[in-house]
């Protein structure tokens, strides 16, 4: 069994930025119809028998608890994207889609939750993750992979353990150092100054870890020791944020994710609704037989947590 969750958020973002503007009854719809168009080319590349979505919530995570400048210095939100952003949900729950979201966590961590949890069922054989956020490098194991846009939305590329590797140099298991070393100018918090990508792959190439590296300390160049020490707290504090949680409480069934004719149904009355000519015609060249799998999910598989 195949599950395809979505980063929803993320996704409708790189939509708005790839996708010319476009508007149906002047209403701005060119994030709507980018996501929208991703859900079906992964529908149809991934074959998919289970789909959600995870969406973040307005206001502050714990993570802006933990660093007061986390994510500070983005530039606002586009009000045309912002307003999109508002109605997604609603267009989500018009699809039958079901979503994910939860005030002081983000998409990030109710993705690493579903994933973790996911991971330890046997009948769940593959887990896929469409994002455009390289942060969820760090979720890739043997059965969790990302589907990444690469060239607009035109383009995508799925990243298991090797491709993760060789974008970043690490494996998924080392992205959270890596971070903590590095810092993430996206998200704002520090790292270790002075330390970019090649020193600190080389750093856990080495020692494989941001303990090890601590615990080794006194064997590593001075210079480079010395800016390690001067910027401990921050390091930690980096990995801190970087890492994804994986443990909030979810209680859901296997069967509320299944994809369906229902949900064919209702995308194919949402693009109608906004005028969206072309994946209306997409749409209908899904094969229910070969591309939407219509699952019988034992009894005992039903209850995931």
């Amino acid at each position: 069994m195949h599950l395809l969750i979505v980063d929803g958020h993320a996704v409708a973002h790189r939509a708005y930025h790839s996708i010319p503007p476009m508007t149906n009854n002047g209403q701005p719809v060119n994030a709507l119809y980018g996501f929208y168009s991703m859900l079906l080319g992964s529908i149809d590349a991934l074959k998919p028998d289970y789909l959600c979505v995870c969406l973040d919530l307005p206001g502050p995570t714990f993570r802006n608890v933990e660093f007061m400048g986390y994510r500070a210095k983005r530039n606002p939100t586009d009000h045309d994207l912002i307003t999109q952003l508002q109605i997604l949900p609603q267009t989500l729950a018009e699809s039958n889609i079901p979503t994910f979201s939860m005030g002081g966590y983000e998409a990030d961590d109710l993705i690493g939750t579903l994933s973790k949890k996911l991971f330890k069922k046997k009948f769940i054989k593959k887990i896929t993750i469409i994002t455009g956020d390289k942060d969820l490098m760090q979720l890739v194991n043997r059965k969790v992979s990302l589907y990444m846009p690469i060239h607009g939305l035109s383009e995508s590329k799925l990243f298991t353990k090797k491709e993760v590797i060789e974008k970043l140099g690490v494996s998924p298991s080392q992205v959270i150092d890596l971070k903590a070393l590095m810092g993430d100018s996206s998200d704002n918090y520090p790292g270790v100054s002075g330390v970019g990508p090649t020193t600190a792959t080389s750093l856990l190439s080495q020692y494989h870890s941001l303990d090890n590296i601590y615990k080794n300390i006194k064997i590593i160049n001075p210079k480079l020791a010395g800016k390690l020490i001067k910027d401990k707290e921050n390091a930690y504090m980096s990995q801190k944020l970087a890492t994804i949680v994986t443990n909030i409480p979810l209680n859901l069934k296997l069967k509320d994710l299944k994809i369906t004719l229902k949900n064919i149904t209702a995308l194919s009355e949402l693009f109608i609704k906004y005028n969206f000519k072309s994946l209306s015609s997409r749409l209908n060249k899904i094969s229910p037989q070969n591309k939407v799998t219509k699952v019988e999910v034992q009894s005992n598989q039903e209850s995931l947590f």
